[in-house]
């Protein structure tokens, strides 16, 4: 293209139509911030399994997933809320999660039943907390609560199962 040109613009048409299929959440795995470093987060490398140190399966209808798109000194910053019940109640493992999480020093993956994202890095970790939300009232609805949350200038890169 000579200077002074301009290139010509040509339409892209988007259909807009729904997938034939419904994606939902399958498992949350986590691993430690340290092990995946920003260049691999930012070329959407989805580190080894035997790299995590946790995993939970999940159960799709009680995920709640929110990845807000913001602007800070204009540039783009992605924003992550996810929190999901964690039900096994036992003795065992509401000590270990309490013992284990309640940091800022994870990075994520999100495994759906098509696809997986991979959130937080070395230079921007994610919190993740353990929170007692036992009602107590005899009703059935005792949990706990897994809580994500995080910022990242890396777009988030989805990859096929």
């Amino acid at each position: 293209m000579k200077k002074g040109q301009k290139k010509s613009l040509k339409m892209k048409h988007f259909e807009n139509k729904s997938e034939s299929f419904f994606r939902e959440i399958r498992k949350v795995i986590i691993y430690k911030a340290s092990s995946i470093n920003y260049i691999n987060n930012l070329q959407g490398v989805i580190p080894q399994l035997m790299n995590a140190i946790y995993s939970f399966e999940v159960v799709p209808e009680s995920f709640s997933y929110k990845m807000a798109t913001k602007t800070q000194n204009k540039n783009y910053l992605f924003e992550l809320e996810v929190n999901f019940p964690l039900l096994d109640l036992s003795f065992e493992t509401v000590d270990f999660c309490f013992d284990s999480f309640n940091g800022d020093d994870f990075a994520i993956v999100f495994q759906t039943n098509s696809d997986q994202l991979l959130f937080g890095n070395d230079r921007e970790p994610i919190k993740v907390e353990f929170i007692d939300n036992k009602k107590l009232d005899n009703s059935g609805n005792d949990e706990y609560t897994i809580a994500l949350s995080g910022k990242s200038i890396i777009k988030p890169k989805y990859t096929i199962l």
